[in-house]
């Protein structure tokens, strides 16, 4: 009886048990060094979404749980945004398919907006210079070609920098950027051009 009277003690008093919930962690945020190798591999694989996501220029339009560069640094991003443009560069198969796709063409954008002061090897340059030639040759899109070419660094002072270019180079460039515009009958930014 005295067993009873103290089970049922017990019982009377207990509350019931909630079942355990499994409570998600957190996903960490990604960091330079995994974001680095899924741009690589994205590249590698043609996987113009995957780039997409990871250099999206709006945070809210990404699903949160992708990795996307908005939570690196200004700095980490500079690195992040050379890594693409140097890895894309040096792919012998990414360019110029990828400059078909808007998402590409908007990465491009989005990461040439980024650089730090100076990217190996002037590899800005080399893919301002292959868009511009695509723009052109497949495309006759002047006026995207004569923007994407007259963004180009170009230094005179420094022989040692990697984006020197004599007068000679510069002025081609220059008169090159003119011609598109011309072609699109966008008089002032040709003469814009032509001014430099």
């Amino acid at each position: 009886t005295i067993l009873f009277c103290t089970i049922s003690n017990t019982s009377k008093h207990s509350k019931r048990r909630q079942p355990s919930r499994i409570v998600p962690q957190p996903t960490p945020p990604p960091t330079m060094e995994s974001l680095a190798q899924a741009v690589t591999t994205a590249i590698q694989t043609s996987n113009y979404s995957s780039l997409s996501t990871i250099f999206s220029p709006d945070p809210t339009t990404t699903p949160p749980s992708s990795e996307t560069w908005h939570s690196l640094g200004q700095g980490e991003r500079r690195q992040l945004s050379s890594h693409f443009i140097q890895t894309s560069t040096a792919s012998p198969t990414f360019y110029p398919q990828a400059f078909h796709s808007p998402q590409i063409m908007t990465v491009i954008s989005t990461t040439l907006a980024h650089l730090p002061p100076a990217v190996e090897g002037a590899a800005d340059s080399v893919l301002r210079q292959r868009i511009f030639d695509f723009q052109v040759n497949e495309r006759e899109d002047y006026a995207t070609a004569a923007k994407f070419l007259s963004g180009m660094r170009m230094e005179d002072r420094e022989e040692s920098s990697v984006y020197y270019m004599d007068a000679i180079d510069r002025c081609d460039v220059f008169v090159k950027v003119a011609e598109c515009y011309l072609e699109e009958e966008l008089t002032v930014e040709a003469e814009g051009a032509v001014t430099k």
